[in-house]
């Protein structure tokens, strides 16, 4: 017997009932059974994995793309379980079908199917395939919080949905992290291992706070500037901050989480409309890609991805973009087997040309007519 959500919330403490609030807020938003919600996104998923291998002992493969978070490999690893890269295009960002379906067997516990940069792809096969092995499928809705697939939001469409709530993110409180599923029997296993989180102390509230403050002054554009010029906009990229705490969300977080969720909406509506107003001029210039969202796809456009023909012009657009101030960026720099090369797979080759090509565009809300222009001007002057 599975006790129903309601009975498994009852009893909370006075300091647990942000939380509750903040999660029925997102099961509303999403239209989902159960959220959980934990210090990141790396700790839930670190739960997650411990739960699924301690129930499907014989399965320890977990299949991800070549091209993506590197801290997704360490949490995989310091389960125990065994990473397994699949190869993307580099078009449009998708798993290559063919290996995937090589690699899918008895032995894969789960899938990690990632939406990048808040822009949907195409889920119900990797889902059906997966289900065929005994699979599950975990949605990486990390960048993609908001975004719509055939209408439905991205995260509820896996057995598991997984969303970042740390900095640069959808919704952020400069930290956190939720996992979000649709079967009783799977919100059981979520809520048993959720247990063994301890709460975050006072200490731990102030400091979340403070982050969240510092991050909007660095998300200004004249915070932005001193970041860029002491680098800490890189500090995502370096093996020691993929590190994670398993621990609840501060009830500061969920409260500031709660209040910002209802311009969820707004926020991306407009990161939706400068990102399409870029793409429209970046698309004519033909040493750009810009990857098309499909017709059922709603994106959000966290950050618009574009690839550039060649490494030489990436980075002379990069540097050339980086001298007017303009916040561009390489997102990860290498594909994951150049990061973690004991990982032994067949070739990458999109990986690869994702990571030497690609350019990140802004999109904020900060981001005027006036500077989508200035960006399109400096696109073509690189030709």
């Amino acid at each position: 017997m599975y006790l129903p959500l309601s009975d498994l919330r009852q009893g909370i403490t006075h300091t647990e009932r942000d939380q509750a609030q903040f999660q029925t807020g997102l099961e509303k938003y999403l239209g989902i059974r159960a959220c959980y919600l934990a210090a990141s996104a790396r700790a839930a998923l670190y739960l997650l994995l411990k739960s699924l291998s301690a129930a499907l002992p014989d399965r320890s493969v977990v299949l991800l793309p070549a091209y993506t978070c590197p801290a997704l490999v360490k949490v995989i690893l310091d389960t125990g379980l065994r990473p397994c890269l699949i190869d993307i295009s580099s078009q449009s960002f998708a798993f290559d079908p063919e290996q995937l379906a090589i690699h899918l067997n008895e032995q894969v516990l789960a899938v990690i199917f990632v939406h990048p940069f808040g822009i949907p792809q195409a889920i119900e096969e990797v889902v059906a395939l997966a289900h065929t092995v005994g699979a599950v499928v975990i949605e990486d809705a990390a960048q993609a919080m908001g975004a719509r697939w055939r209408g439905q939001p991205v995260g509820i469409m896996g057995d598991f949905g997984l969303f970042s709530l740390g900095p640069g993110k959808p919704l952020s409180v400069a930290g956190g992290g939720m996992l979000c599923t649709d079967d009783e029997t799977q919100a059981q296993l979520l809520h048993e291992a959720w247990q063994q989180l301890p709460p975050a102390t006072a200490r731990v509230s102030a400091w979340a706070l403070t982050r969240l403050l510092l991050f909007r002054l660095a998300t200004h554009p004249r915070g932005w500037w001193l970041v860029a010029r002491t680098g800490l906009h890189r500090w995502g990229l370096h093996p020691a901050s993929w590190g994670y705490t398993c621990r609840q969300l501060s009830p500061v977080q969920a409260r500031i989480g709660l209040a910002l969720l209802s311009g969820l909406d707004k926020i991306n509506q407009v990161r939706r409309e400068n990102g399409r107003r870029l793409a429209a001029h970046l698309q004519a210039l033909d040493f750009v890609h810009v990857p098309e969202a499909a017709a059922a796809a709603e994106p959000i456009y966290l950050r618009l991805p574009v690839l550039v023909d060649t490494a030489e012009r990436r980075e002379q657009l990069y540097h050339t973009l980086w001298t007017a101030n303009i916040g561009v960026g390489r997102m990860y720099r290498y594909a994951l087997p150049e990061i973690f090369p004991q990982l032994d797979s067949p070739p990458w080759p999109g990986a690869a040309q994702v990571a030497r090509r690609l350019l990140t565009l802004p999109t904020h809300h900060y981001l005027t007519h006036k500077d989508i222009n200035h960006i399109a001007h400096l696109f073509k002057s690189g030709r």
